[in-house]
């Protein structure tokens, strides 16, 4: 059985990256997400923890990870409801290979070729996909992503303690959220494009060189609605109720979905972590 396991798994990195997707084909009454997550950088295995967690109650939810990045295709994203990716351009965490036990593996793929940023923008402008495009995919290097995004990245100084400030009480995303702090993090920041249509949820300010930067926005582009989240260079923000609950209301606001309570939240807590 674990030969014929392998055997299969192997023949998936063969098959053509269209037809492989098309296995992951939504079915009626499903919600279907795609994340692409984790690089050299960033630890993909937290990241995915986190997110299935904070998403874990909802039942109809199937959530994807893509972990070659040649199989974020047009047909796997054809009929996705929502896109989310931490990934600057650049290679893939690791390179993908089926068996557990490797000597050496193949190289990664990269992601954010003409091929990937061609079908993302499509999605989202024309069918109205969702994008939640987190941390560090601001710097994707590609102008077509960031226009998506709606803005143009300043690069993080130095890793240090960030306090969150600033929440937006009159969009749905960051109402009720109040300031909190966490122990590590980077400070990425923007300038944006369409600032008149760009709403700003929240801001960070860094403890030690005291830079007070835009950290979180949403705007509409086309048919579609999109959401920048910049904290989460380490596992410490997505450790706090208060940033698990902004990543829920934002998945569900760039589905254009109603926003159930989070259930998971913390009350009385104040996010230091």
């Amino acid at each position: 059985m674990l030969k014929t396991g392998f055997a299969a798994a192997a023949a998936a990195t063969i098959a053509s990256p269209n037809a492989y997707a098309a296995q992951f084909a939504k079915q009626p009454g499903e919600t279907k997400i795609v994340c692409v997550m984790g690089d050299y950088w960033h630890n993909p295995v937290w990241q995915e923890q986190h997110v299935r967690g904070i998403f874990s109650s909802n039942r109809d939810w199937k959530v994807y990870f893509v972990l070659a990045s040649r199989y974020l295709t047009a047909e796997l994203l054809s009929d996705t409801d929502l896109l989310i990716t931490t990934r600057y351009g650049g290679g893939d965490a690791l390179g993908w290979t089926p068996e557990p036990i490797v000597c050496e593996r193949p190289r990664s793929d990269i992601i954010w070729t003409d091929e990937h940023v061609e079908a993302v923008c499509d999605n989202v402008r024309n069918r109205g996909m969702g994008f939640l495009a987190a941390h560090c995919t601001l710097f994707c290097g590609r102008e077509e992503i960031e226009d998506l995004m709606g803005i143009e990245p300043q690069l993080h100084q130095e890793m240090q303690p960030m306090a969150y400030n600033y929440f937006n009480q009159d969009h749905p995303i960051t109402r009720g959220i109040e300031p909190y702090y966490v122990t590590l993090d980077d400070q990425f920041g923007v300038d944006f494009k369409y600032p008149s249509r760009t709403t700003i949820l929240f801001t960070t300010q860094a403890v030690h060189d005291k830079r007070e930067m835009v950290s979180g926005w949403c705007l509409e582009q086309g048919n579609g609605r999109v959401v920048g989240l910049l904290p989460g260079d380490h596992n410490f923000a997505y450790r706090v109720a208060e940033f698990q609950e902004i990543f829920w209301r934002a998945a569900h606001w760039a589905m254009k979905r109603d926003i159930p309570p989070y259930p998971n939240a913390v009350k009385d807590k104040k996010g230091f972590n």
